[in-house]
C-alpha cells in the first residue's frame, strides 16, 4: 500500500483561510511562508510521517506492520497525536521523504489502530494480509468508485479498460425510447 502523511509544520504560522485571502489567493487553500512553504514545512493534518518503508510503491507492507508491532501513541512535530511502532528494526523504518540519510519510524492514525482494535475490522485485515489478491481485488474496486464516482454514466468513460457492468453508484439512466422530432428538439433548445 501507498502513502505518507505531511504535516510536520507549525499551523500557527499558516496565513488567513482561503476565503479571508486577498483575492488571488483565494482557492489555492491556507498560504504557508514558512521555509518552502512545502515538503518539510508543509501543514496539514499534524499527523506527519510514512505508513511504510517504501510509501512510493504498492506492496502489502501496511498490513504486515500494523499486525505485526505494537503501537504506541505519540506526538508529531506539529503535536498531532500519532500512533509508531515501539519494536521495529532500523532496517524496517521509512527513509525520511527529505533527507534520506534519516530513517524515521512509520506512522499509524487512530483509523488505522481501529483495523487491529475492533475485533471485526481486525478479522478484515487479517484476511486482506494473508489473501493479498483478494485485497488487490477490493482495494481495485474501491479506488475505481472513489475515483469515478462523479463521472456519471459509463458513457462518459474513455480507453480500453471500460468495466462492461454497470453499477448502482453510477446513477444509471436508461435510455429513452422517444423519437424527438426536429420541432421538439428546438423546443428543448429554446
Amino acid at each position: 500500500t501507498v502513502g505518507k502523511c505531511h504535516g510536520n509544520g507549525d499551523a500557527t504560522l499558516l496565513e488567513d483561510e482561503p476565503e479571508a485571502a486577498d483575492i488571488k489567493e483565494q482557492g489555492l487553500g491556507w498560504r504557508n511562508p514558512k521555509g518552502t512553504g512545502n515538503a518539510g514545512d508543509t501543514v496539514s493534518s499534524g499527523i506527519e510521517g510514512a505508513w511504510t518503508k517504501h510509501p512510493t510503491q504498492w506492496d502489502y507492507e501496511y498490513f504486515e506492520l500494523l499486525l505485526n508491532h505494537e503501537w504506541a501513541l505519540t506526538k508529531s512535530p506539529a503535536g498531532a497525536w500519532q500512533w509508531e511502532p515501539i519494536d521495529i528494526k532500523e532496517e524496517d523504518r521509512p527513509l525520511d521523504a527529505h533527507d534520506p540519510s534519516v530513517r524515521r519510524n512509520p506512522i499509524m492514525t487512530d483509523a488505522d489502530m481501529a483495523m487491529i482494535k475492533d475485533p471485526a475490522y481486525r478479522k478484515i485485515s487479517e484476511n486482506f494480509h494473508q489473501n493479498p489478491e483478494y485485497f488487490d481485488e477490493v482495494f481495485a474496486k474501491a479506488w475505481f468508485k472513489l475515483t469515478h464516482r462523479d463521472l456519471g454514466p459509463k458513457s462518459r468513460y474513455l480507453g480500453a479498460d471500460v468495466p462492461s457492468e454497470d453499477f448502482t453508484w453510477q446513477d444509471p439512466i436508461p435510455q429513452g425510447n422517444v423519437d424527438l422530432s426536429a420541432d421538439d428538439i428546438a423546443i428543448l433548445k429554446a
